[in-house]
């Protein structure tokens, strides 16, 4: 019987072997659950890291008791030893004495020696103590059990034809398979759950969030000068380098912030895009003035100034699995209510990040490299809130533009302008223009298909829409809205670093 690894795809057997994909069970609710599983499970070294994780056999150290002599019995005999003084010019009468004090303290010592040696000798006893002593020892750490219950779903996925199950998942989580949950949330809990590092690794990342103060440029503290003076006059490098050294280093404060997820607002009434959004979310700061009531207070004390306040993306931060959660449900607190934003918010297929980053080292091209990201999977969310379907698109091969549709257990090839048709949201009019938008761009010719009397007579009165069935591979037709309708939008997107592809993709390298 072949073993775990062997039936891994590995390299270039990715593309050679027989394209087979099964879908997920739905238990009754678990459809969040079964579209981010299938955007994970189609990343191969992410696979492969699930199905071959083990326990493992780890070193630590551990607190033992151990007895010892007690060092305060030898200081006392120590204490008990009589010092012998040596006197140059000793006395007569006193030598006498002390010579027969020596003896009589030999003869009892040879006495208790021979008793000691005896048959009925007892040793007397020695006094000892117990302390803690630190010692290495292996142990075995075993994987969590979240972890091995998603080796069970994978293997499902891997030895099916058909459907997997995550039936055993459901279980060792205790998820309630008939609760509907949000997700993003879900698998924000899930991952931290499952306790493996190499996994979270994986999309873990970090931007910064700063306040910066403020502080005039050198060329306005020339402008400052010239007026001063009453008249612009040609500076010396002397004159410069004062006025350099005058321009003050502005005073920061800088806080880490680590994220499984990015999650980007989803404007409303326009149509909106992920590039624009994340531009704006890093590269424009919000400005605190204190003639408008704000500033920035550098510390305990000191006066208000103006500041930047905003967050910056760093290529260092940038995770190999980068999600974006597209915010589409918001909260009124006038009503209490919570209602889903549906309105157009475009994504590309190749993601550059590179004008929104910013590098440490300051590397360009190395910043370009590591911030370009490919399109990998979507997650689409079908209803409203509290109510509604997730299912998912996944490029198998993120080197092919080819894609497919995992709605539970129901597999289906798609073209990628169904998958926008479905995912950007929006009204019919805004889906059809960004349709047509994008196939342009990819210079495609549009399959037209004909439409029978009767279709073309109701569609005059409106009275009907057609609905495109579970594998149908045009699922946008000419309604304008994709597979899920009018209710359905992306929720969740997933890009793969491309300089990680090689990694992430098991490719094999020459």
């Amino acid at each position: 019987m072949d073993s775990i690894l062997d039936m891994i795809p590995r390299g270039g057997d990715i593309e050679r072997e027989e394209k087979t994909y099964a879908g997920l069970v739905n238990l009754g609710n678990t459809c969040y659950l079964n579209a981010q599983l299938q955007c994970a499970y189609h990343v191969p070294y992410l696979r492969q890291l699930i199905l071959e994780a083990e326990d493992e056999v780890v070193e630590v150290e551990v607190e033992v008791e151990v007895e010892v002599e007690d060092d305060e019995q030898q200081e006392d005999e120590k204490e008990g030893e009589v010092e012998v003084v040596d006197k140059s010019e000793p006395e007569c009468n006193d030598t006498e004495e002390i010579k027969a004090e020596i003896e009589n303290d030999k003869e009892s010592e040879d006495l208790t020696e021979s008793q000691m040696d005896g048959p009925d000798a007892v040793p007397p006893p020695k006094k000892t103590k117990t302390i803690l002593k630190k010692e290495m020892k292996e142990e075995i750490k075993p994987i969590s059990t979240a972890l091995r219950a998603l080796q069970h779903t994978f293997n499902s996925l891997r030895r099916s034809a058909s459907s997997g199950s995550t039936n055993v998942l459901c279980r060792a989580l205790g998820i309630n398979p008939y609760l509907q949950q949000d997700g993003q949330e879900f698998w924000k809990l899930f991952v931290p759950e499952v306790d493996y590092s190499k996994l979270a690794s994986l999309y873990s990342g970090y931007f910064e969030d700063y306040v910066r103060e403020i502080v005039p440029e050198e060329d306005e503290m020339m402008e400052l000068v010239a007026e001063d003076d009453g008249e612009e006059k040609k500076e010396d490098h002397h004159d410069e380098g004062e006025r350099k050294e005058s321009v003050k280093e502005p005073r920061e404060r800088i806080r880490t912030e680590p994220f499984l997820d990015l999650s980007i607002p989803v404007a409303e009434g326009i149509d909106g895009s992920v590039e624009s959004t994340l531009r704006e979310m890093f590269t424009e700061p919000e400005i605190l003035r204190v003639s408008e009531g704000n500033g920035w207070r550098p510390s305990k004390g000191a006066e208000k100034v103006d500041a930047f306040k905003g967050s910056s993306l760093k290529v260092e931060g940038l995770p190999s699995l980068l999600q974006l959660h597209l915010k589409r449900f918001k909260y009124d607190w006038e009503t209490g209510e919570t209602s889903k934003i549906n309105d157009c918010c475009s994504f590309p297929l190749e993601l550059d990040l590179s004008d929104i980053s910013q590098s440490d080292d300051g590397v360009g091209a190395k910043a370009e490299s590591d911030a370009t990201y490919d399109l990998q999977s979507i997650v689409i969310h079908k209803g409203e809130y509290g109510s509604g379907h997730y299912y998912s698109y996944v490029r198998p091969d993120i080197r092919r533009n080819e894609w497919l549709r995992f709605d539970d257990e129901f597999v289906t090839p798609v073209e990628f302008s169904d998958v926008i048709a479905d995912a950007y949201g929006g009204s019919r009019r805004t889906r059809r223009k960004r349709l047509r938008s994008d196939r342009s761009e990819r210079i495609e010719t549009p399959i037209k298909r004909r439409r029978g009397l009767l279709s073309r007579l109701f569609s005059l009165f409106n009275l009907f829409r057609r609905v495109p069935m579970i594998g149908s591979s045009s699922s946008a037709g000419g309604s304008g809205f994709g597979y899920g309708g009018r209710a359905s939008s992306a929720y969740m997107l997933q890009y793969a670093r491309r300089s990680d592809i090689p990694q992430l993709y098991l490719e094999e390298h020459d």
